[in-house]
């Protein structure tokens, strides 16, 4: 009996070294993190087969008459980890012929030292192996990654050493504007995620990661920017709280402001504020130099909704496409007024294709921003004159037509026939779509040469029709500058 007691007692401590080495795996560095709550699938397939291991010991051992009942408890508990295995196993090689598409920037000290929004890896790709990978790759920087009994992590990147400045500086990482608290070996990612290894001392100095804040922009011209901290107690239970990042340089289109205490910045004229921005934030601890805020990527704009296109209108995705396109601007830049109701004018929409087409955008505004699109309309067959005109005809038709067609308020089928006849022009669309609209119960309404424009963008998903119990075309009905942005937002997405 004594025996069979130290023996259970040996096999205790056993399994509890095992849970003790499981954990170290799992902290975090410094000592911060709580216990692992993710796994890799290859260390669960591990741990799997080291438990069917002791499991098949332990039915040997209490293989006995007056222990059968422990037997098969034991022998049942091994099939369930060998089923788990099994379902493991599957799983990985399922995953081995997927793809996944994610993001990877490096932050230095001053600069970016790299940034690829778009990278293919396989399905289950740690953070670390992204790295490696990355590391191979043509024109990238030299990831050297290490490991301690806290973890994996990234020591040094093209030079930059962890303590480099200061002893707790060195490389960390978020992922979708998170940090994880766990080495990047056991991170798994996912598809669309965004991943950023930056250089820092957020243990030490601190590291804020800023959020900005528009609410305020068209009404006081007033744009903030705060960080969601985090302390620790004694415990090293972490606790969180919003701070504004302040004495912060912000570049925003090139004019260069500095937050104040409330982490705001104030622009003093509001003036076509809607639309997109270039935006950055940096900010640097004046002793050691080390980067004290985590900034933006490269590529990262700022939108502005207009005054009257508001977020969660139906409009509003649509909007804010055709305006990063370059196809549409507001109508009321001291007001930032986009006028998504108003009906679209003939004038407006040959700006729109001409734009669409590739005319400069810069030609199309000012004082005479009608010429350029009516030009463009012109030499492609779009308009039509009566007879061959001379230049100085053409610049008095011109002229006319921008009066008179900013009256004439374009019609579905107009529109349909004209972008038709712009992808044409472009060249670089499928125009053999074709979808059956003589079940149209407004079929016969349709003007007969704009029937086959209307057949491709039914086709195209350009329109789906006015009702939900037949298809309706309305050829007739005067559309506005909202539903223009929907139709070429549902064909180009």
């Amino acid at each position: 009996m004594e025996k069979r007691e130290m023996m259970e007692m040996m096999e205790k401590r056993e399994m509890m070294g095992m849970m003790e080495k499981r954990e170290m795996m799992g902290m975090k560095r410094m000592k911060r993190m709580k216990e692992i709550r993710r796994m890799v699938k290859t260390r669960r397939i591990i741990a799997i087969a080291l438990t069917i291991i002791m499991l098949v010991a332990m039915t040997a051992m209490y293989a006995t008459a007056a222990e059968d009942e422990a037997a098969e408890e034991a022998a049942e508990a091994t099939e369930e980890a060998t089923a788990d295995t099994a379902e493991a196993t599957a799983e990985d090689e399922a995953a081995e012929d997927e793809t996944i598409t994610v993001s990877l920037r490096v932050e230095g000290i001053e600069k970016p030292m790299y940034y690829n929004s778009s990278i293919t890896v396989a399905a289950g790709t740690t953070v670390a192996e992204l790295l490696t990978a990355v590391n191979e790759m043509e024109d990238s920087p030299e990831i050297k990654i290490s490991e301690s009994a806290f973890g994996v992590y990234v020591s040094e990147i093209d030079g930059l050493a962890e303590f480099a400045y200061g002893d707790m500086s060195g490389w960390s990482y978020r992922v979708n504007d998170e940090s994880p608290t766990f080495g990047i070996n056991l991170y798994e990612l996912k598809d669309g995620d965004e991943v950023v290894s930056f250089f820092g001392d957020p243990f030490g100095i601190g590291m804020q990661y800023p959020r900005i804040d528009i609410s305020k922009l068209l009404s006081d011209g007033v744009i903030r920017f705060t960080s969601m901290d985090a302390t620790y107690d004694e415990e090293w239970n972490e606790i969180r709280t919003e701070n504004p990042v302040a004495a912060a340089i912000v570049t925003l289109d090139r004019e260069i402001y500095t937050t104040d205490e409330d982490g705001q910045i104030t622009i003093a004229d509001k003036t076509g504020l809607s639309g997109f921005h270039t935006l950055q934030i940096e900010k640097y601890d004046e002793d050691s130099g080390v980067p004290t805020v985590l900034r933006f990527a490269p590529d990262r704009v700022m939108y502005v909704p207009f005054a009257d296109t508001a977020y969660g209108a139906w409009y509003s995705d649509a909007v804010m496409f055709c305006v990063g396109e370059g196809y549409f601007v507001g109508m009321d830049a001291a007001q930032n007024l986009f006028a998504p109701l108003e009906n679209m004018s003939m004038v407006q929409l040959f700006t729109v294709l001409s734009r669409i087409a590739g005319v400069d955008p810069a030609l199309t505004t000012g004082a005479q921003w009608y010429k350029a699109p009516l030009e463009w309309a012109l030499e492609n067959g779009l308009i039509i004159p009566e007879d061959e005109l001379s230049e100085e005809e053409q610049e008095t038709l011109i002229s006319d037509l921008s009066v008179a067609m900013a009256n004439v308020s374009v019609k579905r089928e107009n529109f349909i026939y004209l972008f038709y006849r712009t992808a044409e022009i472009v060249g670089a669309y499928d125009m053999t779509l074709r979808a059956d609209i003589t079940g149209a119960a407004d079929y016969d309404d349709i003007y007969e040469d704009c029937r086959e424009a209307i057949s491709w963008a039914v086709a195209a998903g350009i329109i789906r029709g006015t009702s939900d119990s037949g298809l309706v075309i309305e050829p007739g009905f005067m559309i506005n500058r909202a539903t223009v942005c929907q139709m070429l937002y549902n064909y180009y997405n």
